[in-house]
């Protein structure tokens, strides 16, 4: 028998959004995969699976860099 999924819920503004949408799509998944191998990632090595900080993979806090 198989676990039932559960929805996960996080707000984030618009543009966020379609950004993430379209590089889901670019990368040939989806953005319940992307959050679905985020999560295990996270599970597997107890914390974020990649570097998190001001100038982390995110960028510079407060900077959007493309």
């Amino acid at each position: 028998m198989s676990d039932k999924m559960t929805p996960v819920v996080a707000k984030v503004l618009p543009a966020e959004k379609e950004r993430f949408f379209e590089a889901t799509e670019q990368i040939g998944t989806t953005p319940s995969n992307a959050i679905r191998m985020f999560i295990a990632a996270f599970n597997r090595v107890g914390t974020f699976p990649f570097e998190v900080g001001v100038n982390g993979v995110m960028g510079r806090v407060g900077t959007r860099d493309e």
